[in-house]
C-alpha cells in the first residue's frame, strides 16, 4: 500500500504558504480546486515517490524547501514570493485539466499486488506536457506571472528536452533554483539527510 499521509496538516501548510502571497486569483483557484489538489498524486506506483494521496502536496513543498535551501547555497537573491509560487503551482498540471483528472483509481487487484501499481492513466484526459499544462491553468484563474516565474514553470521539467534545450542559455536564476531542486528532490530517500540536500552539479 502507498504511503498514509496527514492530508489535513499538509494542505493547512501548502494553503498557508499561498495565502502569504496575498493573491486573490490564487485564493479562487484554491477554493476551485484545493480538493482536487489535495487528493492528487504525483506518480502511479508505491514504490515512487509521492505516490497516493496528498502526494502532489508533498512533493511541491518538498520542492519549495529545497529550492530555499538551495537559493541560499548559492547565495542568490531572488524573490520569495516568487519562489513559493512557482514551488507550490508548479504541481497544477499533474491534476489534470480543469476538469478532468489525470490518473483515475487502478481497478485491477492483479496491478495492485504483483506492481504496486494504484494509479492508470485516464483515458479521457488529453495528453500534454505537465508544464504546459500548468501555465494553462494560471491562465485559466487570470494568475500573473513575471517573466522569471513564467521561464521557471515552463522549463521545470527533463533538462534533456528540446524546449529546455532551446531555451538553455535564456534560464533564470530563479529557474536555475527550482530545475536543481527538482533533481534534488526526486533523488531516493536514502540520498537525503535530514533537511540536507545534494545540489546537482
Amino acid at each position: 500500500m502507498y504511503k498514509q499521509r496527514d492530508i489535513e496538516k499538509l494542505w493547512s501548510k501548502y494553503e498557508g504558504l499561498l495565502h502569504k502571497l496575498q493573491d486573490e486569483k490564487i485564493n479562487e483557484l484554491l477554493e476551485s480546486q484545493g480538493q482536487r489538489i489535495i487528493m492528487g498524486t504525483y506518480s502511479q506506483r508505491e514504490k515512487e515517490q509521492f505516490c497516493g494521496i496528498g502526494g502532489l502536496v508533498e512533493y511541491a513543498l518538498e520542492l519549495a524547501k529545497t529550492s530555499s535551501n538551495i537559493t541560499k547555497a548559492l547565495n542568490y537573491d531572488l524573490n520569495k514570493a516568487s519562489l513559493v509560487k512557482c514551488s507550490l503551482l508548479s504541481v497544477l498540471g499533474r491534476v489534470g485539466t480543469i476538469y478532468i483528472d489525470r490518473f483515475v483509481d487502478t481497478t485491477s487487484d492483479w496491478h495492485k499486488e504483483k506492481l504496486g501499481q494504484y494509479y492508470d492513466w485516464n483515458e479521457s484526459c488529453p495528453k500534454y506536457q505537465v508544464n504546459d499544462m500548468t501555465l494553462f491553468w494560471l491562465q485559466n484563474f487570470k494568475i500573473g506571472l513575471t517573466w522569471d516565474e513564467w521561464n521557471a514553470i515552463l522549463l521545470l521539467r527533463d533538462n534533456s528536452s528540446e524546449v529546455n534545450k532551446f531555451y538553455g542559455s535564456h534560464k533564470s536564476r530563479l529557474s536555475t533554483v527550482l530545475c536543481l531542486a527538482n533533481e534534488a528532490v526526486l533523488k531516493d530517500e536514502l540520498d537525503k539527510i535530514a533537511g540536507t540536500y545534494t545540489i546537482p552539479f
